[in-house]
């Protein structure tokens, strides 16, 4: 061990080096999406069926599932969904293939199983009906106690407005898109109306490709052209009021307003990925001193490499501000406990404009 000194019988320099004030936050990846869905495999690949593969890009999964049936045959949907997904920024998927005919309970074991041991940070499940995907979807709160801070993305398959705003679930970890959009089926060689849990890949591949502290409103979906529907202003501010994340068509497709379900302090997108970033950060930076000495020398050393990442966090703007104290008692010593205390000032995105025009 570096911290201690061999024996001492044979006369001789003994040096000890501590190494502590050189740990720092290495990188920490961001946007990774994970989904799962029915595929069958490609032609001539191995059988990929219940294994979680990670892509890069559309050609990778073109390699690896065949490709998905028309939408009226509703059989498979994998292919449909990465599709959406890449072409609205994705570059990181973790796509874990089932069966056609899979139920719910075979997406929930796939996830708990496989999925969420990988370092994803928004969930989908797009082929899912919106009352099976927020079932699904749930184990996002528990992962948070695991240290797995995930963003879970669905959509309302209602077809009239009052419907869909039955589709709320208030969650701090929930943002729900609507409604349905066009895509280019490649089976039926035409274009065709998705329903709304489509949008989620839509949704997710935008916020994988931003920043943690840029906002999703206002932001164009690159790869969406018609929407299922179009909602009037009356609409729009009833959905935004309920907390959805609703698209509209206004010099190409935008999101309205990104907004979680949850409304209250995390309603922002952007607070609630700041905010896991920030705990991604810190418990990368923490986890290398667990088994050191908890003296004032390597407490000093730990809040040096937290104070060093989130420093970065203030310079990518992220955070207007924030206060550190690491500390321990005697008790917490004892009890071998370190006490970190983070005060931080995420930055929030630009909603509203508001102008006040002076005559004369």
């Amino acid at each position: 061990m570096e911290n201690a000194f061999a024996e001492q019988v044979i006369p001789g320099t003994f040096i000890r080096v501590q190494a502590e004030n050189l740990i720092s936050a290495g990188g920490i990846s961001w946007g990774n999406v994970g989904i799962v869905g029915t595929a069958a495999n490609a032609d001539g690949g191995d059988n990929v069926l219940g294994t979680t593969q990670i892509l890069s890009s559309l050609d990778d999964a073109r390699n690896i599932y065949a490709p998905s049936d028309a939408i009226s045959a509703a059989t498979t949907n994998l292919m449909r969904s990465l599709e959406i997904l890449f072409r609205n920024g994705a570059t990181t998927v973790f796509a874990h293939a089932l069966a056609a005919g899979s139920s719910a309970g075979d997406f929930t074991t796939a996830i708990e199983s496989s999925l969420i041991k990988e370092n994803i940070n928004i969930l989908i499940v797009p082929e899912l009906s919106t009352a099976d995907a927020l079932t699904v979807l749930g184990i996002v709160n528990t992962a948070e106690t695991d240290g797995k801070d995930i963003i879970a993305v669905y959509g309302s398959d209602k077809e009239t407005f009052a419907d869909i705003s039955g589709d709320v679930t208030a969650n701090k970890r929930f943002i729900m898109v609507t409604p349905g959009i066009q895509a280019y089926e490649s089976a039926s060689d035409s274009m065709v109306t998705l329903p709304g849990n489509y949008t989620a890949a839509a949704m997710a591949g935008l916020l994988s490709s931003l920043p943690p502290h840029i906002s999703a409103t206002n932001k164009v979906l690159s790869n969406v052209t018609e929407l299922e529907q179009k909602f009037s202003y009356g609409q729009l501010k009833t959905l935004l009021q309920a907390n959805v994340c609703p698209l509209e068509d206004r010099q190409g497709i935008r999101v309205v307003r990104g907004l979680t379900t949850e409304g209250a302090a995390f309603s922002q997108i952007t607070t609630r990925r700041i905010v896991d970033f920030a705990k991604a950060g810190v418990r990368q930076v923490s986890n290398p001193f667990i088994g050191r000495l908890n003296n004032i020398r390597v407490r000093k050393a730990l809040q040096g490499a937290i104070d060093g990442f989130l420093t970065t966090m203030v310079v990518d703007e992220m955070l207007t501000e924030y206060s550190l104290e690491v500390k321990a008692t005697r008790q917490d010593e004892i009890a071998g406990r370190c006490v970190v205390n983070v005060a931080m000032k995420p930055t929030f995105s630009i909603d509203f404009i508001r102008v006040t025009l002076a005559l004369s």
